[in-house]
Order: structure tokens, then C-alpha cells, then sequence
């Protein structure tokens, strides 16, 4: 190489060198300017309610750097030493004060935060609070405020009821694995308590279970998972989050009066039982949201009274012969997660060759419907004498009968109403889309969003379900789920009396 190629060598090495140490330095200069300070991507991290003793899920959150240099932080630490609970966990780096953390020009780091409370003593949750405070070198301290609210709880895992039992409402009862009400034994849950069944754990009667709600203070059965699957969805508008209430053949007399069932497989499950004794007393009661069956009942005795069963991965209803009675009811199928379901109500005098005799399935002043223009679906044994006597009074119904349909059952729905009816009838629009005159399915309600899974099943003001129940049901249940009271005489179908409100 001759003198002049490495003069030129030398100089396109050191033009290099300069670009790369000048890019660096760029890079690794940090601000001592105090206008200089973090972005944080919320001033306030919320935990949902935290059961003490048992850890609460991670909560993933960014601090942004959006100046034109770099921010160095002598220390992030939190304000209590780690006393509040909280722990935070720094770019992989752990512990309750972690020093000499830099962030780049318009970089960002993520943090990581946890809770686990100890026992607070308390019946009612406490709130706890605690600074997770930016000290940077430039002088500026800055903070992210933590918050959560600690619930002390009765924790048990296998529980068994081996004699006649009452549980107060003063703290939630979390369930591991199972909780048995063996035979012959009563549990009795009284007025506002909450039972939390963890993933897989279930509720099995071969006694009796008495739940005694109220109006002000209703009884809940639901999955222990309390936070949040995304910012906008709770765990508890989750379907399967645990399993459901199992009430076995010898199981009898069971009431639910005002209890919230939902978020399980199942709602309420009745494996083939005797007509002799009542197996279910449901009122003023809600079941929903389950992957598998709301209510399934083979041949029981059982009452349904001004209660919700909604949105279930199978059918809300299923009832294998037995002898039943639904007054005041809503049933309503708009479950989210599959479109595959099932129907609102299916009902069989028959099932792998067995025959079950219905012996009585009444429907009073019913409201039956669902997202499909046909959710009510019956299967009769062709030959024999099994018993097949269904009937809906003054019910809306949401069903396809066709023309060729035995004449038996197009009189189960002579008194009642059929939303959908022969859809070739239905006035649509010059689009295609039918008209906002057919009011059926979710315009029967409030709100009815697939979308964020939020429901609200109070009549909407069009609905057809408003003024055609029988006065003479009333009686039954002379206030609506809610508290509203029934007119005496043509009261509005399914557990809600409409209301206008704004």
C-alpha cells in the first residue's frame, strides 16, 4: 500500500471513530437539568381486593424517558422499606431499594409489582397504600402511588359438613379442592356471605344446603380470582373460574333465596333424583354466566321463582323429565365465548334410551329468549306413554314452530307470546337488515355487550315482554328481583318489572 492510500485509510478511520465516540457520548450523557423527569405510564398502580396471606397477581407497568438525554436515578425505593407489602421488582432486578438505575434517552424500563399482605384482623378489607419513590440525580424525586385494598378470609381446603352448620357473612370463605354437606347434614349460609371456590373446586350436597339471602345482602358463589385478565375485564365476568353447586340423588330440600351464582362450569347440577321430595327451591335468585349447563335438574321436583338464569356454553336450562314449576323467570342465551351453544330451554322425556317422564314443566309469566330466532328446544319420545306435559302462560317466548307441528304442541303457547315468530313476516329494511320495529332477543334488555361481557337483563322500555304476565302469579313473587313492585294485574314477563329510568 502506497503512502496516499493510507493517509486515506487513516483518515476514514478516524472520521469513523469520531462519529461512533460522538454516538456514544450522545447516548451515555445523562441530564443534571431538574426540568428533566419521567413519564409513567399511570401515577397510580390499583390492585383489585387482595386476600391476606396469599399473593396477589403481577402488575406490569412502564417508566418513559422521553428527554433528548439520558436520566440516571440514584435510587428507586419504596416509601415503607417493604413494611406496606408491596415488592417491585425493577428490570429484573429485586428488592425494596435498588440504586444506580439508568434509562437511556427516549428509552423506557419496566416494573413489575406485587402484594402479599399479611392478616389484617378485620373483617371488612383495609386499605393499604404505599410510594414507590424516583429519585433522580438531577435532584427530582418522583412517585407512583401503589394501592390495594387486604381482605382477611376463611381459607379452607377439603371442608367437610358433618353436622348441622351455619356460616356467618363477616369474612369470605375461600374453598380449596372441595366443600361436601355430607347426608343428613345442613349447611346453612346466612345473608351477605361470599364463598370463593378456587379453579376445580366445587360445592357438593348430599344434605341439604339452605341459603338465606336477602334483598340488601345476597349471597355469592363465584371463582377466588380477583383481579384482572386486561385492564377493562375482571376474572369474574370469566366463565369457568371454578365448577358449580352439585346436588347429589339423596340431596333434598335445598333453598337458594337470593345468592349469585356465577362464573363456574356450571350453575346448579341435579344428577337423577325422585320426584317424591323437592330437590331445588331457586328465588329471587341469579345463575350465570357458565360454560357448561345454568340449571340442569333430571327427574326433580324443583321451583323457579323470579330469578335470572343467563348465558350458559350449553343450554341455561336443560330439565330431563322430573316435575317443575318456573314463575317470574328470565331465561335468557347470549353467551359469549362460543357460538356454538346451546338454547335458552331444552326439556326431553328421554335420554340415551331412558325414558324420564315429565310429569310437569310450567312456565308462568316467563321470559324466554335468546340471540338465535328460535331458543327453546323440546325432545319427546316418538312411541310409549311417557309423560310429556310442558306448558308457558303468559310467557314471551323466543321459539320456531312449524306449520306441520303437532297440534299438542302448538297449544303449550297458545297464551303466550312469540317474539320471533315466522321470521319471513319480519319488515326489513332497503339494506337487508330488519327493522328496528322487530324487537326480540337483546332488545329486550337494557344491556346486552359481548364485547367487554357486561350485562344488564332489565327490560328495555319496547319490550313485548312488558304487560302480558297473569295478575293471578303475583302472589308468588309480589316484587321483582330487584324490589320493584308488580302491578297486581298484567305484570311485565321475566324477574324484572320495567321502570323508566334515566
Amino acid at each position: 500500500m502506497n503512502n496516499l492510500s493510507k493517509i486515506i485509510s487513516l483518515f476514514i478511520l478516524v472520521v469513523c471513530s469520531s462519529f461512533i465516540l460522538v454516538s456514544c457520548n450522545d447516548d451515555d450523557e445523562f441530564s443534571t437539568n431538574a426540568n428533566d423527569k419521567l413519564t409513567f405510564e399511570a401515577d397510580t398502580i390499583r390492585f383489585d381486593t387482595v386476600i391476606t396471606t396469599i399473593g396477589s397477581s403481577t402488575k406490569r407497568f412502564k417508566v418513559f424517558n422521553n428527554n433528548d438525554k439520558g436520566i440516571r436515578m440514584t435510587s428507586i425505593r419504596l416509601a415503607s422499606g417493604g413494611n406496606s407489602g408491596f415488592r417491585v421488582n425493577v428490570d429484573g432486578h429485586s428488592g425494596n431499594q435498588l440504586n444506580d438505575i439508568e434509562i437511556l434517552r427516549k428509552d423506557s424500563i419496566f416494573i413489575f409489582a406485587e402484594i402479599t399482605l399479611n392478616v389484617q384482623g378485620e373483617d371488612k378489607p383495609v386499605y393499604i397504600s404505599d410510594d414507590l419513590l424516583f429519585t433522580l440525580e438531577n435532584g427530582v424525586t418522583q412517585k407512583i402511588v401503589l394501592e390495594a385494598y387486604g381482605q382477611d378470609a376463611i381459607i379452607l381446603h377439603s371442608p367437610v359438613i358433618n353436622s348441622d352448620t351455619e356460616w356467618d357473612s363477616k369474612k369470605p370463605y375461600i374453598i380449596y379442592d372441595s366443600l361436601i354437606v355430607s347426608k343428613d347434614n345442613t349447611l346453612s349460609i346466612a345473608e351477605g356471605t361470599t364463598i370463593c371456590f378456587h379453579q376445580g373446586a366445587y360445592l357438593g350436597v348430599y344434605g341439604t344446603i339452605q341459603c338465606h339471602g336477602s334483598q340488601t345482602d345476597p349471597i355469592t358463589l363465584r371463582g377466588d380470582r380477583t383481579d384482572r385478565i386486561f385492564d377493562y375485564l375482571p376474572y369474574d365476568r370469566m366463565d369457568a373460574q371454578w365448577e358449580g353447586v352439585l346436588l347429589y340423588p339423596d340431596s333434598k330440600n335445598n333453598i337458594f333465596n337470593f345468592v349469585d351464582i356465577h362464573g363456574g362450569n356450571y350453575g346448579i347440577d341435579c344428577p337423577v333424583s325422585s320426584a317424591d321430595d323437592y330437590k331445588f327451591f331457586i328465588q329471587n335468585s341469579v345463575i350465570h354466566n357458565v360454560s357448561k349447563n345454568g340449571l340442569r335438574a333430571y327427574y326433580c321436583l324443583g321451583q323457579v321463582l323470579n330469578s335470572q338464569i343467563s348465558n350458559a356454553g350449553e343450554n341455561c336450562v336443560s330439565l330431563i323429565g322430573g316435575y317443575y314449576q318456573f314463575v317470574h323467570t328470565t331465561i335468557a342465551q347470549f353467551y359469549p365465548w362460543n357460538a356454538d351453544h346451546g338454547t335458552a330451554l331444552y326439556f326431553t322425556n328421554v335420554l340415551n334410551d331412558t325414558i324420564y317422564p315429565i310429569e310437569q314443566a310450567k312456565f308462568n309469566n316467563c321470559l324466554i329468549t335468546g340471540g338465535t330466532t328460535d331458543e327453546i328446544v323440546g325432545n319427546r319420545l316418538e312411541t310409549g306413554d311417557a309423560a310429556f306435559n310442558v306448558s308457558f302462560e303468559n310467557c314471551l317466548v323466543n321459539i320456531k314452530i312449524e306449520d306441520d307441528a303437532p297440534d299438542d304442541i302448538k297449544k303449550m303457547f297458545t297464551t303466550s307470546v312469540n317474539e320471533t315468530g315466522n321470521t319471513k313476516d319480519w319488515a326489513k329494511n332497503s339494506d337487508g337488515s330488519y327493522s328496528d320495529d322487530i324487537i326480540w332477543g337483546k332488545k329486550n334488555f337494557k344491556l346486552i355487550d359481548n364485547e367487554v361481557f357486561a350485562y344488564d337483563f332489565r327490560l328495555n322500555e319496547k319490550s313485548r315482554a312488558r304487560g302480558i304476565g297473569n295478575g293471578n302469579y303475583v302472589e308468588y313473587c309480589p316484587f321483582d328481583l330487584n324490589g320493584v313492585p308488580r302491578p297486581s294485574s298484567q305484570p311485565d314477563a321475566g324477574c324484572y318489572q320495567f321502570i323508566a329510568i334515566e
